[in-house]
């Protein structure tokens, strides 16, 4: 990281961070490979992502139409993704840290895919074979961020990971847009089984273009090496990782220890910091709405505004748009005010705070006697709030860069644990409150009071500088 002046602004960039060869941003790409066409194919990818595990949202109403479930069972249903989603949390972010993102998103990529098309299958076979094809699914997509966070903090410059993280983002969004946008179309004319089929071929179409991309991964042993550049010239077809991780293997640690034992304890102090304690609350409290927004938009306008599903499409993918956009500009945002010499923190704080409050009052007015009935005034209210929070994507979805790039997969995956977990809790939670009271406005009330909580939490413990933690 740059040095941070009296005011919190940095320096000028160095010429390794215009670049990108910065020891932990820059390293995994190989000569002529710019951090622009990297991030472009992630954000490509985490679209597909985001669509193949939205369409069940929609398809979920006819789904359950015709196997006579309840909505205890819908969220139930809904919810085992988040399950395997959690399991490779952690470890998609370890994975990535040590032996590079390429290969571990593209894993990732073919199982979720396989998954998504095999799921009309496993519902015709049985309760059982849906949830166990769901949570595999779960388990594909749960190293997707995980892994493209360890690789923007290696291979995009710092002054550009703010903007390079809220694209990426911001293409989860468009990528549940297109699912709520064309899902219902898809349902009408071929059936629910179609939505499945097509959102899961799209893979077909981005491996080709991901697999040669020319990154370069690590080994295990020379990403525990020191990041500092060696004294003499690099061969340059040579990996700057590999390049600086020395000849010998690693005997111990300064203290004494076994390299291993050491890199171990550092990382549990890592993750025990207040500030990274404060990115898995944010993660938490935020994603109890927005990934139980997400599973049952398209039945909260079906029930409370009595839409029907071939209507659904404009209703449910608009706030998705809007919330892409805002979410590509939240992130140059930051960047702007961070290079005009606000703090870090100021501005993480600043953007997460107004990302939470705001669609806390949206949530709840969009069940409230405001909207008269609309089902299109309802729709503008989560609209905006989900606008608002596409603030969030220049306060806690990039923090982990700051606080510890060279672990930024490893922490991002520990907030995205708690983020997963929200998620797993929220769904069901909220089916069996529908069961049981029939109050959507009950259900996005909670969801406010999340919001309201994390807010503050966020406002008090988020960190802005590198942790001392993050170099041992």
């Amino acid at each position: 990281m740059a040095p941070v002046m009296a005011n919190g602004s940095r320096d000028s960039p160095t010429e390794e961070e215009e670049s990108g060869s910065q020891p932990w941003a820059g390293a995994v790409l190989r000569p002529g490979i710019t951090w622009q066409a990297l991030v472009f194919l992630c954000s490509v990818g985490i679209m597909i992502c985001y669509a193949d595990r939205s369409n069940i949202s929609t398809a979920i109403l006819p789904m359950a139409d015709q196997f006579g479930w309840d909505k205890s069972y819908q969220g139930f249903v809904l919810s085992a993704f988040f399950a395997g989603y959690m399991f490779t949390q952690l470890l998609g972010g370890r994975l990535a840290d040590q032996y590079g993102g390429k290969m571990v998103l593209a894993a990732g990529v073919s199982v979720w895919s396989a998954c998504t098309v095999a799921t009309p299958w496993a519902a015709a076979l049985g309760a059982s074979s849906l949830v166990a094809c769901r949570v595999l699914l779960g388990v594909g997509e749960g190293v997707a961020f995980p892994a493209i966070h360890s690789l923007i903090s290696r291979g995009v410059p710092q002054k550009f990971q703010s903007t390079s993280v809220a694209a990426v983002t911001a293409a989860s969004y468009i990528g549940t847009a297109l699912a709520f946008g064309l899902s219902p179309a898809i349902i009408e004319d071929a059936g629910w089984e179609w939505s499945f089929y097509i959102f899961g071929s799209a893979a077909l179409l981005w491996l080709p273009c991901w697999l040669p991309l020319d990154v370069a991964e690590r080994t295990a042993v020379k990403a525990r090496q020191s990041p500092l550049p060696p004294s003499g010239p690099q061969d340059e077809e040579e990996p700057l990782m590999e390049a600086n991780g020395g000849g010998g293997p690693p005997t111990t640690s300064s203290s004494g220890e076994p390299p291993e034992d050491s890199g171990i304890r550092n990382l549990v102090r890592l993750l025990r910091k207040r500030e990274v304690v404060a990115i898995c609350i944010a993660q938490y409290t935020q994603s109890w709405g927005l990934y139980g927004l997400i599973n049952w938009l398209p039945t909260f306008f079906k029930e409370f505004y009595h839409v029907e599903v071939g209507q659904l499409g404009g209703l449910t993918m608009l706030p998705y748009v809007v919330q892409g956009g805002m979410g590509a500009v939240s992130g140059v945002v930051a960047d702007t005010l961070i290079s005009k010499g606000f703090s870090i923190r100021r501005v993480r704080v600043a953007l997460q705070v107004a990302g939470m409050l705001g669609p806390a009052v949206c949530l709840v007015a969009a069940t409230s006697p405001a909207t008269s009935g609309s089902a299109e005034t309802g729709s503008l209210f989560i609209t905006v709030g989900l606008g608002l929070s596409a603030l969030t994507l220049g306060g806690v979805s990039v923090s982990h860069l700051d606080i510890a790039p060279k672990n930024a997969g490893t922490v991002f995956g520990a907030g995205n644990t708690f983020a997963t977990l929200a998620g797993l809790l929220a769904v069901p939670i909220n089916g069996v409150i529908l069961d049981m009271t029939d109050s959507w406005a009950l259900v996005f009330g909670l969801t406010a009071l999340h919001f309201v909580v994390g807010a503050a939490i966020w406002a008090l413990w988020a960190g802005g500088e590198k942790l001392k933690e993050d170099s041992l």
